[in-house]
């Protein structure tokens, strides 16, 4: 059975940022609209070239189940934030959802987001459980323990780690997902996404450090609200680029958003580690490429302003 909610009760839109994958947003959409509690509105910002444009597949569904739809075509907005930002203003609804388009949703999902907000109104953004998330040894959440303190301290594995199966009990975090949050929609009229200095990789953690300082305590994890990331390969940077870009975002996050709690320690340690990764990746691959990226990388991300 499908639960449409009364107007007094919370609203809930969903965002599909999208490019050139329309298989991967048609299953998105499919898992949507078979939703115990359907949102109140979808909006979906598709920045794909024209011929994979699919906008006629979502038309019928939402007039069927009588969903309002916005379904934005513009190959103009550039990446993944801009998109994110473009949506806000076209948003009628209390609570805001974002979700990659490579994302499946088990069919209480969005029930299980709004029975924890009635239960615990503190909370300001939420993520769902992501259930194939791929597992990561002792060994790497040792190291990346290490590694990622201070300003760029991240409980998200540890913490998932922690969730016993069936619990119903949010689990605090100190970091949120981008590609699968639902956030309070008050939280964007003091805070708005950075569309300027053009983060990707980090752009959820850029976002949730500054949305921290105003609102801190306020991040959960929803146990019950479950669903599958399946990462398309599509439109991905490919590893090479990738690693030159980490660097440079790792330097814009600090200069940004550091504070100097650590001296700076943590910053110089999270670089470390991206060198050590570097090399095991140029000795993996046979290409001293990847060396010469966070050289590069480097050099870009101390040489770039913050806008």
């Amino acid at each position: 059975m499908v639960y449409l909610f009364s107007k007094l009760s919370m609203t809930f839109s969903i965002v599909i940022p999208t490019k050139n994958r329309p298989e991967q947003l048609k299953n998105l959409f499919r898992s949507i609209i078979s939703q115990k509690r359907l949102p109140d509105q979808i909006i979906i910002i598709d920045q794909s070239e024209k011929n994979k444009v699919e906008k006629s597949n979502f038309l019928e569904p939402t007039i069927k189940t009588k969903l309002r739809l916005n379904y934005i075509h513009n190959v103009k907005i550039e990446g993944l934030v801009e998109a994110k930002h473009s949506a806000i203003p076209i948003n009628d609804c209390d609570y805001i959802t974002f979700l990659d388009d490579d994302i499946v949703l088990e069919p209480n999902y969005l029930y299980e987001i709004e029975k924890a907000f009635h239960r615990f109104p503190n909370m300001v953004g939420v993520n769902g459980l992501i259930q194939n998330h791929p597992k990561v040894t002792f060994l790497k959440r040792l190291i990346f323990e290490i590694t990622h303190f201070g300003n760029f301290k991240d409980d998200r594995i540890s913490v998932i780690k922690s969730i016993k199966i069936d619990s119903s009990t949010p689990k605090k975090v100190n970091v949120l997902s981008g590609g699968l949050s639902t956030w309070r929609k008050d939280i964007f009229n003091a805070i708005s996404f950075d569309t300027k200095n053009k983060f990707h990789a980090y752009e959820d953690k850029e976002f949730s450090m500054r949305v921290k300082k105003k609102f801190p305590e306020s991040f959960y994890i929803i146990p019950r609200a479950k669903l599958c990331h399946y990462h398309s390969k599509l439109n991905r940077q490919n590893l090479l680029d990738r690693s030159k870009n980490d660097v440079i975002e790792i330097i814009m996050l600090f200069k940004k958003n550091g504070n100097f709690n650590f001296l700076g320690f943590d910053f110089f340690i999270i670089l470390f580690a991206l060198l050590i990764k570097s090399i095991i990746l140029s000795f993996k691959y046979m290409r001293v490429d990847f060396i010469l990226n966070y050289i590069r990388g480097n050099i870009q991300g101390f040489k770039k302003q913050i806008k």
